[in-house]
């Protein structure tokens, strides 16, 4: 093995490494899920595809107000249209008036607004938050 190959493959170890201990570092707490919920919101809103392909399991799911359900690709391909067709906007903290509950590895969020209530589900894995499922449902008056 030559050294510059040594070179590059103890780095890539060394990397590695940091990450598991960055990871372990991170407590599955309220506050990493209303991370988790605000970048989650920031992404879709600047169509960053990398950052919702990591906080989305493979297998999530919204279901809209509709009954219409959609899964981690759709989603993902709606956050770029909407960031194409609104650029430079931002998304606002999560509201004071969602409630968070952490019970093990898993966090429920549940934000109420006027006209709607939905719930987003998260488990905690590998260090951080990933969401799992949305329910979006409209509320009569």
């Amino acid at each position: 093995m030559t050294k510059p190959l040594r070179g590059v493959l103890l780095l890539a170890c060394v990397i590695s490494a940091t990450q598991l201990v960055l990871a372990a570092d991170k407590p599955a707490d309220e506050a990493g899920v209303r991370d988790a919920e605000n970048r989650w919101s920031e992404a879709f809103m600047g169509g960053d595809a990398a950052t919702l392909d990591a906080l989305l399991d493979a297998e999530y799911i919204s279901t809209g107000s509709n009954g219409k359900a959609r899964g981690k690709g759709e989603i993902i391909r709606l956050a770029v249209d909407y960031a194409k067709a609104h650029p430079g906007q931002h998304a606002s903290p999560l509201a004071p008036s969602s409630t968070i509950r952490v019970i093990g590895n898993a966090g429920v969020v549940q934000h109420r607004n006027g006209a709607d209530t939905s719930v987003d589900v998260f488990y905690f894995r590998d260090g951080g938050w990933h969401a799992w499922y949305s329910q979006h449902t409209r509320l009569e008056n």
